[in-house]
């Protein structure tokens, strides 16, 4: 019984191009801690917030400032050159300087505090949410790289069992229908590879949108939850922040209340002929606005209302995330049970495909019983590669629930 020899040529062929993939691995490659702070450079939120840095110096400086606006200068003229002409003269120079309203300088202070405050905040919960990111990004790509090379020993071993019986039909030692068997079994494995080499590929692009850089493997994140202090949460930082800004500028709200004062001076030089001298007058003045007070009762109402959204979000946040440490830790160790069932799972099955070979090779067993147990084996060892995966993914989700960065 002869094989198609160009048939198994060309599947060995492409089996033995896919196993020498040049899987991505090119120079720049990173792990999960040197993904996160290359994706800290590249993050447009964390730019944006980055630049809000000079608008609120401008604001303390304001604040600081020796007059809450800059003076004015006016200058007028009036003559009777187009109607009577008898010589009638008046030149005005005149300055008015804005003044402060009592503790108003303070109050604007205060509130540009509280929004470099919460801007801070918002970079560090901007932070966070972008580890989270890169986080799912290299463990996503960490269990797709378990489920390929779970293919590719698949993959070998059903090679290897094509080729000895191809060998053995050419010797007319065995059926054909075992090697028809045996090759059914390798494309298959040929097209799951090609479909887990895809989905690795795939994972790989998403991490390197987020950080510019191809993942790379390394250890899982050590758990560091219990150093985290829950208060500092950067979540909850963010909330209190932005409560802590609203009472700021409420009271802005009813402390400037109306547009500031403003000290006048000018000096004028008249005549009312052309006879007469000039004369000079000094004016001392002063505006002083009234408040208008629905303006003034919509600002602090408007101001209030952040104050309770942000309050109600810091008494949910609080809550939220208890209970997702409490559900997080609870997956950890689902996913450490999970790990060392299937690594038991997988040294079981090996040992039986190992005897399911001793046996087939003594005729006690089908092929058909050594391609199952193969099988089997195969799927414990990506139950098991994957379960490794899901075992460090649940460690940095622990961490990310924490409020602790890579």
């Amino acid at each position: 019984m002869m094989v198609e020899p160009g048939h198994l040529l060309r599947a060995t062929a492409l089996a033995a191009a896919l196993l020498a993939m040049p899987w991505p691995a090119p120079a720049g490659a990173a792990g999960l801690r040197e993904g996160f702070q290359a994706a800290l450079a590249l993050s447009p939120g964390l730019r944006a917030l980055e630049a809000q840095r000079g608008v609120v110096t401008a604001r303390q400086a304001v604040a600081d400032a020796l007059l809450p606006a800059a003076p004015s200068v006016g200058l007028a003229y009036r003559g009777d050159n187009a109607t009577q002409n008898r010589g009638f003269r008046e030149y005005e120079g005149s300055v008015a300087v804005p003044v402060w309203l009592p503790g108003a300088g303070t109050a604007q202070r205060g509130s540009a505090d509280a929004q470099g405050q919460r801007l801070a905040a918002n970079l560090a919960r901007q932070r966070l949410l972008l580890a989270g990111e890169v986080r799912d990004a290299y463990w996503t790509w960490s269990a797709a790289v378990a489920e390929r090379d779970a293919t590719q020993a698949r993959l070998t071993a059903a090679l290897a069992l094509e080729r000895d019986l191809s060998r053995q039909v050419s010797a007319g030692q065995v059926a054909r229908a075992d090697l028809l068997l045996a090759r059914a079994d390798a494309r298959d494995a040929e097209t799951t590879l090609r479909d887990r080499s895809a989905a690795v590929l795939e994972a790989v692009a998403t991490f390197r949108t987020l950080t510019g850089l191809a993942p790379t493997a390394q250890p899982p994140e050590p758990d560091r939850s219990a150093s985290a202090p829950q208060g500092d949460d950067p979540r909850l930082l963010a909330a209190r922040a932005a409560a802590m800004l609203g009472r700021a500028e409420a009271n802005l709200a009813r402390v400037r209340d109306r547009p500031d004062p403003e000290l006048a001076l000018s000096l004028r030089q008249e005549r009312n002929s052309v006879a007469e001298a000039y004369g000079t007058r000094i004016q001392v003045g002063i505006r002083i606005p009234f408040a208008h007070g629905p303006a003034v009762r919509e600002r602090i109402a408007l101001a209030e209302a952040d104050i309770t959204a942000a309050e109600a979000e810091v008494t949910q946040l609080d809550r939220a995330l208890a209970l997702a440490r409490e559900r997080t830790r609870t997956r950890l160790v689902a996913a450490q049970d999970i790990a060392r069932g299937s690594e038991a799972r997988h040294t079981a099955l090996a040992e039986r495909a190992g005897l399911v070979v001793r046996a087939w090779r003594g005729g006690e067993l089908p092929l058909v019983e050594l391609v199952r147990a193969r099988a089997a084996l195969a799927e414990a060892d990506a139950a098991r590669r994957r379960a490794r995966a899901e075992l460090g993914r649940a460690f940095s989700q622990l961490n990310q629930v924490a409020g602790v960065e890579p």
